[in-house]
């Protein structure tokens, strides 16, 4: 009795398949004729059914397109075409359960490998990977793919993020071309990068410990510039990342270091305590690692502090914040197999650099106009040789020229801070991309408080500056910034 239901059940089921527009065309369809004869069915049946279900589907697009083929149009076009449909057809019915249900055969499909092998439909498949993160045979797929060395097509994040194989070889493929870039193609590189690394919350971590691991080699700077901008990015999105940073560059293992340092990083807001606390233990004769302090969070924060006219700093206190700023930036140290060894702490270098720093601070801060600062100009040139001085200064004037007194109290046709700029691109080429920025600030800001016409002369005086520093060789970004801007005109 079980028997004969079971063969009812069975022949139901074939036949429900055997109804199926052209199901003759399928390739298991030896296998359910088999089933269905195993099971007591009547080959009438069969052929009646197969028969009427059969409406040449394929058959008929393959005549169509030998036809467009006779009109003129070009073979590949054609392939194209039908490809294309395919794809839209798939996209648009594709079902994730029946999907995974091609594993229940047992082995990976052939035509599955063959998909692989090309492009338009590598493409279709991240896309529905994208849109179908839970589907196993895709996600099987996008393994087979990043195994095959595909893994630089992987765009999408979500995609890349899925499993940690792939994960992994989408990062480190991505990391790799980064630093291989060339400086035009930087910014686009990075860009990647860093909206993989800040999907989520674990994969900043992984990433971010890949490349603290990755650090050690020749290339430790390029990756720290790296980590940086991927911190960067996930603090711009609202994301306290200080803890992680400072446990994977080490920073924990120095207690006294890390407490100041956590606590004013967290808040973006130095305090004299802190500030001072971290001078002291870098005065003393067994001083951490000066990288420690070396964070473009901390040196900008005390650059602001510093330089910002606002501010409103204890002058008892200067001079510690000063000494921290000139010894993050003064102090070398030797390394040997990432093994701190030894420092070499240059005095003359540091008192050198502590000197110019307190110099300078004192001609920017008592420069009430323009006539004061020009006394000091000679003064102030002698200090700009020093790289940290120069961006400071360069900090200073953005400040000065974005104070709403400013052209209040500067009548002249090129006021001066412009002219120092024109100092420091000729002394630092590592500035340069920094004063460029400034300079495009400027030039784009409105000013409502100027006339027209001065307002007009302002921004001539700029582009003179923008054309010394062509003189400077740096060409690209000024060229193409002219271009955009001629453009958009």
């Amino acid at each position: 009795m079980e028997t004969e239901n079971e063969d009812e059940q069975v022949q139901k089921q074939c036949v429900q398949l055997f109804s199926s527009t052209d199901f003759i065309m399928e390739s298991k369809v030896f296998d359910t004729i088999k089933d269905y004869f195993r099971h007591g069915g009547a080959p009438d049946q069969v052929i009646e059914l197969l028969s009427e279900n059969y409406m040449a589907i394929a058959q008929t697009a393959t005549l169509m397109a030998d036809w467009l083929i006779l009109t003129g149009v070009e073979p590949a076009d054609v392939v194209n075409m039908i490809v294309q449909h395919l794809q839209t057809l798939i996209e648009k019915h594709f079902q994730p359960k029946k999907a995974d249900s091609i594993f229940e055969a047992g082995g990976v499909p052939s035509w599955l490998t063959d998909m692989t092998e090309h492009m338009n439909w590598r493409s279709m498949i991240y896309k529905l990977a994208e849109e179908y993160p839970n589907c196993l045979m895709l996600n099987f797929t996008i393994k087979l793919l990043v195994d095959s060395g595909h893994e630089d097509e992987i765009t999408s994040v979500p995609v890349a993020a899925q499993q940690v194989e792939v994960f992994t070889k989408v990062l480190m493929t991505t990391i790799q071309r980064t630093i291989d870039s060339e400086p035009d193609e930087w910014k686009r590189n990075i860009q990647e990068l860093v909206q993989l690394a800040c999907h989520s919350e674990h994969t900043y971590l992984y990433a971010q410990s890949v490349l603290s691991s990755l650090a050690n080699d020749a290339k430790s700077m390029i990756i720290r510039r790296i980590a940086e901008e991927i911190e960067l990015h996930a603090k711009a999105k609202g994301h306290n990342v200080t803890e992680i940073t400072l446990t994977l560059d080490g920073t924990t293992a120095f207690p006294k270091v890390y407490q100041p340092l956590c606590t004013m990083l967290s808040k973006k807001a130095l305090n004299p305590a802190d500030v001072t606390s971290l001078y002291k233990i870098y005065q003393s004769a067994d001083a951490p690692p000066v990288d420690l302090i070396r964070k473009p969070a901390f040196i900008e924060l005390l650059i602001t502090q510093l330089f910002d006219p606002d501010s409103t700093l204890n002058p008892e206190h200067r001079p510690k914040y000063i000494g921290l700023l000139a010894y993050a930036c003064s102090v070398a140290e030797t390394n040997k197999k990432s093994s701190r060894k030894s420092t070499t702490n240059s005095k003359e270098e540091l008192s050198q650099t502590t000197i110019a720093l307190e110099k300078a601070h004192e001609i920017c801060v008592s420069s009430k106009s323009t006539v004061d600062l020009i006394s000091d100009l000679n003064e102030l040139y002698k200090c700009l040789r020093f790289p940290i001085v120069a961006a400071c200064v360069l900090r200073w004037i953005e400040f000065r020229i974005f104070d709403p007194s400013y052209f209040k109290l500067d009548q002249g046709t090129t006021p001066v801070h412009l002219i120092i700029i024109d100092e420091i691109v000729s002394l630092h080429f590592l500035l340069h991309q920094k004063a460029f920025e400034l300079l495009v600030r400027f030039f784009e800001a409105t000013f409502a408080e100027l006339d027209i016409l001065v307002h007009l002369e302002f921004k001539k005086t700029i582009l003179d500056r923008m054309v010394h520093m062509l003189s400077c060789s740096f060409v690209h970004p000024i060229l193409e910034y002219m271009k955009k801007r001629w453009e958009q005109r």
